[in-house]
């Protein structure tokens, strides 16, 4: 399984998708810190459900956000590959 945890920064305002009767949300992500020069530090958040409505009603850009949830890959097979990750949990995250 393809199960992952993050810390992760959010950096764009959510897009809004309709896929058949769902609507889903697609939000871009950031790690705080890349731990390379040139290592890919974005990922892309998809959320329906309770998890969509709450991400609308109590975050914005600049939160911080831990995410539990499935990776996918898009792409793999050359460079342009784009990491979107499935929300099953999503918690506040506080920098005090």
């Amino acid at each position: 399984m393809n199960h992952a945890l993050f810390v992760v920064k959010v950096i764009k305002n959510p897009i809004h998708l309709i896929y058949k009767e769902l609507e889903t949300i697609e939000i871009k992500v950031e790690f705080p810190a890349p731990r390379q020069k040139n290592s890919k530090n974005q990922l892309t958040l998809l959320l329906w459900g309770s998890y969509r409505e709450d991400f609308l009603k109590y975050y914005k850009v600049q939160d911080y956000l831990i995410v539990e949830g499935i990776l996918t890959l898009k792409g793999y097979q050359n460079e342009d590959n784009e990491v979107k990750v499935i929300v099953k949990r999503l918690y506040p995250f506080l920098l005090i």
